[in-house]
């Protein structure tokens, strides 16, 4: 690659490279894939999805594995944005190609780990907006109903019960159809607890 002024928050690859790239990995992936891997290392950008991966030389700093849907590459693979070069970036949850830009891959079954109790309001509401991108809701819509909660008093819930809160919001993902809220499930935790210590009294 022709040495050029690499950005600081991407990567800038040759378009012929990046294009080769994606179609050596868009036909040997296979059509059940449903994420790929962007990897920079050592100079080089590794596309991964399933079984199938390829390398193309890059310029800049990309600090992480980044995934996203493994139709990004099927896509790309057959029309590539114009340019060249071609400037790769992250932002906002959402990996840039030029101009052209689609969500990184949310794996909506994975665990992830509570957040801070030191993490603020806004923090929190950026993080839910990156998370429901995907589904639509901004985060304007996600600062209305903080707003529109916090008038009802105070949560019920607290920072520093993240293991109850994850336990919970999994339970609520398979109970969820059945018509079960997350404040039902917060009711049978509370009789739960108080049954148990009411139980270690009597003893």
């Amino acid at each position: 690659m022709t040495n050029r002024v690499a950005p600081t928050d991407g990567l800038l690859v040759e378009r012929d490279d990046l294009l080769r790239t994606l179609r050596i990995v868009s036909k040997a992936m296979g059509r059940r894939v449903s994420k790929a891997n962007l990897r920079f290392e050592n100079g080089w950008l590794s596309l991964k999805a399933g079984q199938a991966v390829a390398e193309l030389p890059g310029q800049g700093e990309w600090d992480r594995t980044i995934a996203v849907d493994a139709g990004w590459i099927r896509r790309l693979a057959k029309t590539l944005p114009s340019g060249d070069p071609m400037i790769l970036r992250v932002k906002s949850g959402r990996l840039y190609a030029n101009r052209y830009s689609e969500p990184l891959f949310q794996d909506m079954t994975a665990e992830k780990p509570p957040l801070s109790e030191n993490i603020g309001v806004e923090r929190r509401i950026q993080e839910a907006a990156v998370i429901l991108k995907p589904l639509l809701i901004g985060q304007e819509d996600l600062e209305s109903l903080t707003k529109a909660v916090a008038k009802r008093g105070p949560a019920r819930w607290r920072v520093d019960e993240g293991k109850v809160i994850s336990a919970v919001a999994k339970a609520w993902a398979i109970r969820a159809p059945l018509g079960v809220e997350p404040a039902d499930l917060r009711n049978v935790f509370d009789v739960a607890g108080r049954n148990a210590w009411k139980g270690k009294k009597d003893k």
